[in-house]
């Protein structure tokens, strides 16, 4: 069967008719809401698909399909304009992993709308591989891939037992990629398990490392900062507020996510119980830092107020009653689209409202800020 496109009470959604887990903004296209959605298919054929939504039309539609050799575990996209066809995955082929480089061609030059009201996915096509990042691993070994979204042309490949620091070149002909460091995790006790760079540093790293978070200047491959009890289980994900230098969150398998002042590691800012299960992804809202979206193995969605810990924390003049608990942090909306654990979320990278989940039964959603919510902020 094909993939569908259909809209469910103000949500759109699509499915890849594939096991996914992999879902990424297209980075480099500030101007449309493009995500990326990649499937895990141990044996068959897996593929990457490009998904466009229109917000004025609630539509969602697949613009490009790209075949991919094996499944894929890790999937992001270039954050540079004039690179946005640039993708790196981390995929198995169930006895090893590798990292490849690909070019997605034509994605540029993709419809922007629906040529029909019920299009089909366009046929798959070949991607061209550019290169692979170092040599092959072992399986399960790479926990994640990070582009640096300052400068370009660095990209991280997190191991569980190393983190290294990529140099990328693109010439006319070819792509090359020369490694420019590494480093082990703190102790022999823990396992690196996931990472953001740092916008506000060009050279700062954090890395989720067992049950801590620890910064790394990657000139030196040092740590910098560490929060060593961060969460009581495995940090699952970290991301850093796009607003406020210093301040990050994280999520992690104890059910929780946390808000922290890297500078003052002995007590998080704020900490929710989230979810009744493993937390996979918690991302900051790329503009509005009081907003942050979860996700998790219990299937749902969340959508969180955290004003007393943003760059914009609620008035104090608020006397009336009403109005302090309007804007007391906490949950805005439980979104509850997808019946299977939700690994994969994006905030989309063109409009500061939408956002998209993946459910591992390969089933996309995108969804809104609520629009009270919205307004809160904006007026």
């Amino acid at each position: 069967s094909l993939p569908a496109m259909f809209e469910l009470s103000g949500t759109s959604s699509y499915n890849t008719q594939r096991q996914s887990r992999c879902l990424s903004a297209l980075e480099g296209d500030t101007d449309h809401n493009t995500f990326v959605l990649a499937t895990l298919v141990l044996r068959g054929e897996n593929q990457l698909h490009v998904i466009d939504f229109n917000e004025d039309t609630n539509e969602v539609w697949c613009t490009r399909v790209y075949e991919h050799p094996s499944e894929v575990w890790s999937c992001v996209t270039c954050p540079a304009p004039e690179n946005q066809d640039l993708v790196i995955t981390a995929h198995s082929n169930g006895s090893e992993q590798r990292i490849s480089l690909w070019r997605m061609e034509g994605v540029a030059e993709r419809e922007h709308s629906p040529e029909s009201a019920t299009p089909l996915p366009p046929a798959p096509s070949k991607m061209p591989e550019l290169l692979q990042l170092g040599v092959p691993v072992p399986l399960s070994d790479t926990r994640a891939v990070l582009w640096n979204t300052v400068l370009p042309e660095q990209v991280t490949t997190v191991h569980r037992e190393s983190v290294r620091v990529w140099q990328l070149s693109h010439g006319a002909a070819a792509s090359s990629a020369a490694e420019s460091g590494h480093a082990s995790p703190p102790d022999d006790e823990r396992v690196f398990g996931c990472g953001r760079w740092d916008p506000h540093h060009a050279h700062a790293l954090a890395l989720g490392c067992g049950c801590g978070l620890i910064t790394l200047d990657t000139r030196t491959m040092r740590e910098a900062l560490s929060v060593p009890s961060a969460h009581e289980q495995q940090v699952r994900c970290v991301d850093f507020n796009p607003n406020k230098p210093n301040v990050a969150l994280t999520s992690g398998d104890d059910y929780r996510i946390k808000f922290w002042d890297l500078r003052k590691p002995s007590t998080p800012l704020l900490s929710e119980g989230a979810h009744s299960h493993w937390v996979t992804s918690a991302l900051y809202n790329r503009f509005h830092d009081q907003l942050v979206l979860s996700c998790g193995t219990d299937s749902l969605v969340k959508l969180w107020r955290a004003a007393s810990v943003s760059s914009a924390p609620p008035s104090l003049e608020l006397d009336e009653t009403d109005a302090a608990e309007d804007e007391a942090d906490g949950v805005v909306k439980v979104f509850e689209d997808h019946e299977q654990s939700v690994f994969g979320a994006a905030w989309s990278a063109a409009d500061a409202w939408i956002f998209a989940t993946l459910s591992l039964d390969g089933l996309a959603v995108i969804n809104h800020v609520p629009p009270a919510e919205k307004y809160k902020i904006l007026l």
